[in-house]
């Protein structure tokens, strides 16, 4: 049962998640998501995709690929906090030195590679099918994810967003973002007028306005 269960998850992530091909004893879903990040200082907007296998999701453990200089901004509502990657156990936060930040489950950041070229970097860890997070008010943004890591479109059931009318989401397309409108089942306007859902990719972050004053997403993916 095991064996299916993981064989299942292997086929939700689209082959990314996978794990060794001998018995497996534990109720856990594990593997890994290899994700290219842009280099020459660009952005990339991240949510991860896998919880760290000690549960921790110290930024150093999910992003094994950080660079010296490499940053990571959380969006506070109003704005970014960032966090400086120097050596491994120092960051500069918005307060001084300290240690690496936290990338909890859901939480969605903004990295900045600052090498010359893309680096891949390979989240590894846990599967988080089921999940709550905060939305902080009505009519303003929330930086989120899907804490599962599946592709999959907006209105999915799988993604369980409380979509309402007017519900707007933004995606980030490297210079800016692309707005997308929930006008009813089936139908958004998107950059280009009227059209379906949009589908979003693994471990790819979005902001989304809720105007219907949910104060929370709870995502439960299921298996087939």
């Amino acid at each position: 049962m095991k064996k299916t269960l993981l064989m299942a998850a292997a086929a939700l992530a689209a082959g990314i998640i996978t794990s060794q091909a001998q018995p497996v004893y534990s109720q856990n879903i594990v593997g890994y998501v290899n994700m290219p990040i842009s280099g020459n200082a660009a952005y990339t907007m991240i949510v991860a995709p896998l919880q760290t296998a000690n549960k921790t999701n110290n930024a150093e453990d999910l992003l094994p690929a950080v660079q010296a200089n490499d940053n990571v901004l959380i969006f506070n509502g109003g704005g970014y906090d960032n966090y400086t990657f120097v050596v491994p156990g120092t960051w500069i936060g918005p307060s001084g030195p300290q240690a690496a930040p936290t990338l909890n489950a859901g939480t969605a950041f903004f990295y900045e590679n600052n090498g010359s070229a893309y680096i891949t970097n390979t989240f590894v860890g846990t599967v988080v099918l089921s999940n709550s997070v905060a939305f902080t008010g009505s009519a303003v943004y929330n930086m989120v994810g899907s804490t599962a890591p599946i592709s999959t479109d907006l209105e999915s059931t799988n993604l369980n967003l409380p979509l309402q009318v007017n519900d707007t989401v933004l995606l980030f397309n490297g210079n800016g973002y692309d707005n997308y409108t929930f006008a009813g089942p089936g139908m958004w306007i998107g950059p280009s007028g009227p059209q379906t859902a949009p589908v979003i990719n693994v471990g790819q972050a979005f902001f989304y306005e809720d105007n219907s004053g949910a104060t929370n997403w709870v995502q439960n993916v299921v298996i087939p």
